[in-house]
């Protein structure tokens, strides 16, 4: 839905409650008590039947058609079967947003049957009044005055914005915030969201320049793709800390139907939010923790963790929990070593963690701060003191904080104990040094810190080029096709292993045979030792043993050497065959010649689809290994080589494959094109619902795919992420040159090409584009550049072969950021210096224009510099008006594209124009 109307919710000038009373316990009058204990500002009006001169000293009416004036805000508290008759009533009355903090509506019918949540849905479509609830706790927003919520007390103003589902989870939110001290710019719960959901939010929080930082509190996501979109926006320019509750099946509020190949939905979420640079925890503690550390301490340049204390037990407690989470100790240098056996007793064991010994000092402390920090192996400090007769806990605070100040060490410090250490932590507080109860909080808030960067990593990876995106698939699309035209919902073996050839998927030669005489004349022909599987309709459908939990099923009968074992072993597959599926259709055996393999490593990869993120790639452990270690990691589509890379490391057979190749590096990055090549199966295929390829072996040269199957689905499948959108290419002839051009969308890989372009162009080229001189380009800036989201940006790129024949060169690039409700899109384009007059600026804006206008965006706009002649010129040919903008001394440029339809869009048009 967008931001649309959002303002009116988070600043609104104007407030009815309806349904509120006198009564002690009516919901209204509870929420009227708190706006006028908040002091809010605005004009405040009740409605209520009754028709009271006013409530707690607020002017009343007695119906909706009665109000003088038409407020911003309502705030709906009336019984669960008025509630669609108010919301649809109020936006024919002109109010643009309405809280329902009635509950119970998800429980509660309309006549049709339907849950009455989803008639408030209807009436807010109907009038296009926007709706936060039914169900929610309301809004505050601190810095504002506005307490419009029924919580227990009210938060602190602050830079954090918390938004969350359940109102008794946030009641002890803004509790727990309260004692930690910690201040809100806006605090609410979505409740039933029948409108207004995360997205929404997350748009307009990403553009709050009074919002620092994102805490989440999710219990399902119903539309993931806009999610996906709006927090990888978010998440770029300020850290999204979420917890998702609902970990297993038993937990979940929502009930998750799970696609084929998986037991729980949890692991979905991870890969989603990891993929969208968001920071996920396991609690509220952890939220606040991360929070602490994340809002508190400068970004890592290393990963690993220095730690001293006043003792022994301590230190090995921060370590173990270290270890447990994955992080790293740091390692000393030989000149700090030296520097502190200088100042510690002689016993000293001389490495990290750091025994101080239990009479430290604060002047002891402030020397070891100073020592380390000189070490250039040491970046992170965790400082931890347990009381003690001798010192005194304070003065060793403020001893670490003065000698903090203007080093470059991130620090934090953990005082342990309660009662009389707790002036040192308020010491801390002050100073902003993050400082928490135990070490083993302190080493799991400093590895949510190393987890973000981690995931902010992976959001602005360039990946290695590895997917042809212009490879011809015709034969995979006739196999497809001629299933669909027989009314087959999956394929044969033999296609299936078709698909893999056409996709460059290596797979072990198999010969399909009727009956037993054939498998023994194979035998004879091939006259090696082989395996032999038996073949039935059911096989046919990935995931199969996983689903049907056959797991003492014998498919497969591997290493025969002679006609009488093979005799005997298709008769044990034909009987087990007829015990577990008596009514799945006979297809014959399937004979493959034994490889030999790395022993005991063994894949299972795939695709599977959920009903709600759509298509995901899996990997993991092939065969009873599956279930016992649940060793199936998820990612979504699309894939490239570094988030290949990361969802194989978090499986428990990429350590074995680490531990016992030969060649790791080599197996590792095999493995990685085929996941890669099955996220790309999965979005030039999208009518295939699931592939598995169970087991997935490493011979001498690369990954060998012993069996396969592949059903299909009704319906395409779409991706969370859109995918590279192939259909905007479209080669072109330079007028003047005649060189032959491709323009189409960028791609993560044209980061070195890009970075080129950019690093070719004359200064004044640079500064025509960026408003300023740049002599240099980092990768993380072309990363950027290049790594988009194509729900949200466009960056088309003009490339041809490179004329001294050594791959590709990128001769412009034009891109556009669009806002979160499609109104306008920024452009800016930029061509090579060599390539002016060649008339591709023009090609390139035309293209762009023709893309915005075909997705309904409203308007285009750009600022070019006065003196940029060719730009100007360029815009008047294209039909932009142009206008000089006097406080900015830039000319202001805007194309109209598509006429607005609606009054919100108008106005939101002539705001942004004033």
């Amino acid at each position: 839905m967008g931001t649309r109307y959002l303002e009116s919710l988070f600043n609104p000038s104007s407030i009815v409650v309806v349904g509120a009373s006198e009564r002690a316990d009516n919901l209204g009058g509870m929420v009227l008590r708190n706006l006028l204990g908040g002091s809010y500002p605005g004009q405040m009006l009740v409605i209520n039947q009754n028709g009271y001169e006013s409530v707690h000293g607020v002017p009343c009416v007695s119906r909706v058609s009665k109000m003088e004036f038409s407020p911003e805000l309502a705030i709906v508290c009336t019984p669960p079967d008025t509630v669609p008759k108010v919301v649809r009533r109020l936006g024919r009355a002109g109010v643009r947003t309405a809280m329902v903090m009635t509950g119970g509506m998800s429980r509660a019918h309309s006549r049709t049957g339907q849950p009455l949540m989803y008639s408030v849905g209807e009436a807010a479509r109907e009038t296009g009044i926007r709706v936060l609830g039914p169900n929610t706790i309301g809004l505050m927003v601190p810095a504002r005055s506005l307490n419009a919520t029924y919580a227990h007390m009210g938060a602190l103003p602050g830079k954090v914005a918390f938004v969350g589902q359940s109102g008794s989870v946030a009641s002890s939110v803004i509790d727990w915030a309260f004692a930690r001290g910690v201040g809100f710019s806006y605090f609410l719960t979505l409740g039933d969201s029948m409108d207004i959901d995360h997205d929404d939010l997350i748009d307009y929080l990403a553009q709050d320049s009074q919002t620092r930082a994102i805490l989440l509190h999710i219990e399902n996501i119903p539309n993931p793709r806009r999610f996906m979109s709006a927090v990888r926006v978010a998440s770029r320019t300020k850290p999204v800390i979420a917890v998702k509750s609902g970990r297993v099946p038993e937990s979940e509020w929502f009930r998750h139907e799970l696609p084929a190949g998986l037991n729980r939905s949890d692991p979905i979420y991870d890969a989603m939010l990891q993929r969208a640079g968001v920071l996920r925890v396991d609690g509220l503690g952890q939220m606040f923790d991360a929070l602490e550390t994340l809002t508190r301490m400068r970004p890592l340049k290393r990963e690993s963790l220095a730690i001293m204390a006043n003792g022994v037990g301590p230190g090995v407690l921060a370590v173990d929990r270290l270890a447990a989470l994955g992080g790293e100790l740091a390692t000393l240098s030989e000149q700090s070593i030296d520097a502190l056996a200088d100042i510690l007793p002689p016993y000293w064991t001389r490495k990290n963690p750091i025994d101080l010994n239990y009479d430290a000092s604060p002047d002891l402390y402030a020397k070891a701060i100073r020592i380390l920090a000189k070490d250039p192996e040491v970046s992170n400090v965790l400082i931890m003191y347990a009381p003690s007769l001798t010192e005194d806990s304070l003065q060793i605070a403020d001893a670490v904080v003065q000698a903090v100040k203007g080093t470059r060490l991130n620090v934090f410090t953990c005082w342990l104990g309660q009662s009389t250490v707790m002036d040192a932590r308020d010491e801390f507080y002050r100073a902003g040094v993050p400082s928490f109860f135990s070490p083993e909080k302190a080493v799991m808030a400093f590895m949510q810190h190393v987890n973000h960067q981690r995931v902010q990593r992976l959001l602005g990876e360039t990946p290695e080029s590895f997917i042809d995106h212009f490879a011809d698939h015709s034969n995979t699309r006739r196999i497809i096709v001629n299933a669909k035209r027989q009314g087959r919902n999956h394929l044969s073996n033999h296609e299936a292993r078709d698909i893999l050839n056409d996709y460059a998927i290596n797979t072990v030669p198999t010969v399909y045979c009727d009956d037993v005489e054939e498998v023994l004349e194979a035998f004879a022909v091939e006259r090696r030792p082989i395996d032999v599987a038996l073949m039935h309709q059911r096989a046919c459908h990935p995931f199969m043993e996983y689903q049907t939990g056959q797991g003492r099923y014998r498919s497969t009968v591997h290493g025969l050497t002679n006609e009488s074992d093979i005799i005997d072993a298709c008769r044990e597959l034909m009987e087990d065959y007829q015990k577990h599926f008596p009514d799945s259709g006979f297809l014959g055996f399937a004979v493959q010649r034994s490889y030999k393999h790395i022993d005991g490593i063994a894949f299972s990869v795939g695709i599977t689809r959920d009903p709600l993120f759509g298509p995901l790639v899996v990997c993991g452990a092939a065969g009873a290994q599956i279930s016992v270690m649940t060793d199936r990691q998820i990612a979504l589509p699309p894939l490239n080589m570094v988030l290949a890379r990361e969802v194989l490391r978090r499986t428990y057979m990429s350590r074995l494959l680490q531990e016992f190749s030969t060649e790791p590096e080599r197996d590792i990055r095999a493995i990685c094109e085929v996941l890669i090549t099955l996220s790309q199966i999965v979005i030039d295929q999208p009518e295939i619902r699931g592939l598995e390829i169970s087991p997935l072996l490493f011979d001498r040269d690369s990954t060998l795919a012993v069996d396969v199957a592949i059903d299909l689905a009704d319906r395409p499948g779409i991706p969370i992420i859109q995918p590279y959108p192939r259909e905007l290419e479209e080669w072109i002839v330079l007028p003047k040159s005649g060189r032959r051009v491709i323009i189409r969308p960028v791609l993560a890989e044209d980061e070195p090409a890009h970075r080129a372009f950019h690093e070719h162009q004359s200064p004044e080229s640079i500064r025509y584009r960026f408003f300023q001189f740049r002599k240099h380009f980092s990768r993380e800036d072309v990363a950027q550049m290049v790594q988009i989201d194509y729900d949200r940006e466009m960056v088309f790129i003009a490339n041809a072969p490179r004329e001294d024949g050594e791959g590709e060169e990128t001769l412009g690039t034009v891109r556009v950021w669009t806002d979160a409700d499609n109104l306008r899109c920024e452009f800016a384009v930029m061509v090579h210096d060599k390539m002016k007059g060649e008339g591709l600026g023009v090609a390139l804006m035309q293209k762009m224009i023709d893309y915005c206008r075909s997705r309904g965006t409203m308007e285009m706009v750009g600022n070019v510099l006065p003196e940029n002649r060719p730009m100007l010129q360029l815009a008047e040919h294209l039909g932009f008006r142009i206008h000089y903008n006097r406080e900015e001394e830039v000319m202001d440029l805007k194309l109209v594209l598509n006429e607005p339809e609606k009054d919100w869009q108008r106005e939101r048009l002539a705001r942004a124009h004033h």
